[in-house]
């Protein structure tokens, strides 16, 4: 559910998925399969005061981007960059 929080659309391609899963896993950072039909995803964010789960979604009126909880996308735009730097 994303009502009360915001996404950030059109930031990660969906064919950097698997790809951005393996930067997740080189970076230490835990991910789990999805819950839900429009989550394609979950990962760990630790801050002080806890640690939660945010999402990475499906748009079927998106077909080349999925969206993503806001609250990770410091971290997609690391990867983006590290693959920009890779390349």
């Amino acid at each position: 559910r994303t009502e009360g929080r915001s996404v950030s659309r059109n930031l990660l391609h969906k064919s950097k998925l698997e790809a951005f899963k393996a930067w997740l896993d080189s970076q230490g950072i835990d991910h789990r399969p999805p819950r839900g039909d429009y989550q394609v995803l979950q990962v760990l964010c630790v801050r002080r005061g806890g640690h939660f789960w945010a999402c990475v979604f499906d748009r079927i009126n998106a077909p080349e981007h999925y969206t993503v909880d806001t609250r990770i996308e410091p971290m997609v735009r690391r990867f983006i960059q590290s693959q920009k730097v890779a390349a």
